[in-house]
């Protein structure tokens, strides 16, 4: 993938945007109007409490926002290819992606932008940031923060590429891709409300709790920012083998892609 070749996608998406305009805004509207309800519910709950599961109401928010930060940049780089893979491969309609010398995975993976969910981020961001800018950090760990963000947005990637790419193997599981989905949005909670067996496998094992929470811990006292190190750490290695997992089942994939033509 060029970076020429990305641009006339990028121009391509634009303009897909432009003339379903108002479908456009009805989904960036969705989409925002779900993260309010899960902002509002947190002030409903911790009307009944100062904390919940060890974190106040402006870490819950810092939590909230900074997940929504990572899903929407996920969803405008990539979500335009994920929701049409699995029936392109069933359908035998990757023809035009095989062109060599272009890497077929990144050319399918980079192919389309969904420009509604930049204006969930355009939105989200400034409001993560100034969240966040209520916790003094150092220069150190607002790296840190910045490297979470890209490893998380490479996370739910990988996920649900690897999810999505079943379908090279089985065309009857395409209800396997909205997985991804329902487990990072169940793992959007405090990790401590969860009993202890459950979270370690959430933080470490399957670490979609570390993603949800760990921009929590990274912007806390000195004794927490530990806590949400492990977590980036546990999430960077996962991360690290769900892509290349997913790179590897892609190039498997395709020799048992068979083409319409």
């Amino acid at each position: 993938m060029t970076l020429t070749l990305y641009f006339i996608l990028a121009k391509q998406s634009f303009k897909e945007f432009t003339t379903y305009r108002g479908t456009s805004i009805l989904v960036a509207l969705f989409g925002f109007i779900l993260t309010l309800i899960e902002v509002l519910a947190g002030n409903v709950y911790y009307t009944l409490s100062d904390t919940i599961g060890g974190l106040t109401y402006n870490q819950y928010l810092v939590m909230i926002m900074g997940l929504a930060c990572v899903t929407s940049t996920y969803q405008f780089l990539f979500v335009g290819a994920h929701e049409n893979l699995a029936n392109d491969i069933i359908s035998g309609n990757l023809d035009y992606t095989f062109l060599k010398p272009i890497n077929s995975y990144f050319y399918y993976a980079l192919r389309k932008l969904d420009f509604p969910s930049l204006i969930n981020l355009i939105i989200y961001l400034p409001v993560t940031i100034s969240l966040i800018n209520k916790f003094s950090l150092n220069f150190g760990q607002w790296l840190i923060l910045i490297a979470f963000y890209l490893v998380g947005v490479l996370f739910v990637f990988s996920l649900n590429q690897l999810v999505v790419e079943v379908a090279f193997f089985k065309d009857n599981l395409t209800a396997l891709n909205g997985v991804p989905e329902y487990l990072i949005d169940s793992a959007n909670r405090p990790q401590g409300i969860f009993p202890g067996g459950l979270r370690l496998i959430l933080l470490y094992l399957v670490p979609v709790l570390s993603l949800s929470n760990g921009i929590i811990y990274l912007v806390m006292t000195q004794d927490k920012i530990q806590l949400g190190i492990q977590m980036f750490l546990a999430l960077t290695v996962f991360t690290t083998l769900l892509f290349l997992g997913s790179y590897l089942l892609w190039q498997k994939g395709i020799k048992k892609y068979v083409s319409t033509n």
